[in-house]
């Protein structure tokens, strides 16, 4: 008798996830296009300018972790899809912003909703993924952001130019709607659940999960992750110093194409896509290189090599860039130093669920909250700069200093240790 082959119903859940990731940028994104033309309606400083970015993050800092737990108990199927319906809902309503305050109420409120994106997901993979894929299936998610990254600026000035930045909130909010739909009806909470898949590719996944050890029911809270794993905190120090510079491409970016560099609306907003371009193959790249050198070594070595050199590169880059004189090419460098560090992202996220274990969201979501964190800090210390030194470069050195600190925290973090060698 012909054994049953498996089907691939995990790839399609792996894909669904790229897609709504791509959706979620998209609508955290086109703020960045947006920002000259709202400091001028409004009469912005860059502080206040770079708060307005920065709420964003500092909520979606505080609900990474409770999203976690939420969906390591009751799983991201409806999560997910709830998410996805407040935050194009909160899309929407920025186009209604009618003073400072209220844009720092409408962003707050976009990302303590979008915050249970990611570690839903997290823990949707920890059940879904078998480690030996696990690299790469983060890689394919979060590549779907940068594809969102990608093409959001074009279309962001595209409205913006013939409709105004208000119609612009409102269109991309739309988007949301088929995705949230489609999540709802194809994803289930465990494999077991999904009425397409068969009962090879059920063994199939569950031998894979097996290999990081047993699981309990028992799911551990945040604290107890922190308190038993140095290298968890270690981890959480590396979202932090990473995102500290790469929040300057959500943000900045097209700010700093305009007026440091000298370019037009149109050549900014396309320059301003290529850093999330590249990410898409960065993100794939650097889970395919991973999860490679995970069969040839052990897991923790394999990620220790790929993200130290994806962060040293992406510091070494971004400072060429930056200190180039013409401007052109001094850009496509920069843009080209997030694609250096995105290599590391699906390495991350695969040791931050390892050390999870059941509790892959919470893990999840604290590395998420970290690097989020670093998301809020990032764009207001980057205004309150410019506003105190007028000076692009200087500001961007700080950046590239906490990318640095964060490789270091990334070797130690990756040390070997004979305890946990296998994850």
């Amino acid at each position: 008798m012909t054994a049953e082959r498996p089907t691939r119903i995990r790839f399609t859940v792996i894909g669904l996830a790229l897609l709504v990731d791509m959706m979620s940028y998209m609508d955290r994104v086109c703020i960045s296009v947006a920002g000259p033309a709202i400091e001028a309606e409004f009469g912005l400083s860059k502080s206040q300018m770079g708060m307005v970015f920065s709420i964003f993050s500092l909520s979606y800092f505080l609900g990474q972790t409770p999203w976690g737990m939420m969906a390591d108990r009751f799983g991201a199927r409806w999560i997910v899809t709830g998410a996805i319906l407040w935050w194009s809902g909160f899309t929407a309503l920025t186009a209604a912003a009618w003073s400072y305050p209220a844009l720092l109420a409408i962003r707050f409120a976009f990302g303590a909703v979008e915050a249970a994106l990611s570690p839903s997901i997290a823990s949707a993979f920890s059940r879904w993924a078998p480690v030996a894929e696990r690299a790469t299936a983060f890689g394919a998610f979060l590549s779907g952001g940068r594809i969102g990254g990608a093409i959001a600026p074009p279309i962001a000035a595209y409205l913006l130019v013939q409709y105004g930045w208000r119609t612009m909130f409102v269109t991309f909010a739309l988007l949301g709607v088929p995705w949230a739909l489609l999540w709802g009806w194809w994803y289930r909470n465990s494999p077991r659940e999904h009425p397409r898949i068969n009962q090879a590719e059920i063994d199939e996944i569950e031998a894979g999960i097996a290999v990081e050890g047993p699981r309990t029911e028992e799911r551990a809270g945040p604290w107890k992750l922190l308190s038993g794993s140095p290298r968890l905190a270690l981890l959480l120090g590396v979202a932090f110093g990473y995102t500290v510079m790469w929040q300057f491409y959500i943000t900045w970016f097209p700010t700093y194409l305009l007026e440091a560099r000298g370019f037009d609306l149109e050549t900014a907003s396309f320059i301003a896509g290529l850093p999330f371009l590249f990410g898409v193959a960065a993100n794939w790249a650097g889970g395919l290189l991973t999860d490679a050198l995970s069969r040839r070594m052990a897991p923790f070595r394999a990620r220790g090599i790929v993200g130290f050199g994806a962060l040293v590169g992406a510091g070494a880059l971004m400072t060429a860039g930056v200190f180039l004189p013409w401007a052109f090419p001094g850009a496509i460098l920069m843009a080209l130093a997030a694609f250096a560090g995105d290599m590391m992202l699906g390495a991350f996220w695969a040791s931050t669920v390892a050390i999870g274990g059941n509790a892959g969201g919470t893990a999840g979501g604290l590395g998420n909250a970290a690097s989020n964190l670093g998301g809020f800090v990032s764009p207001a210390a980057m205004g309150f700069a410019l506003d105190a030194w007028g000076d692009w470069n200087g500001a961007l050195m700080l950046a590239v200093t906490a990318n640095l600190v964060a490789a270091g925290l990334w070797l130690l973090a990756h040390r070997p240790e004979p305890k946990t060698a296998g994850v």
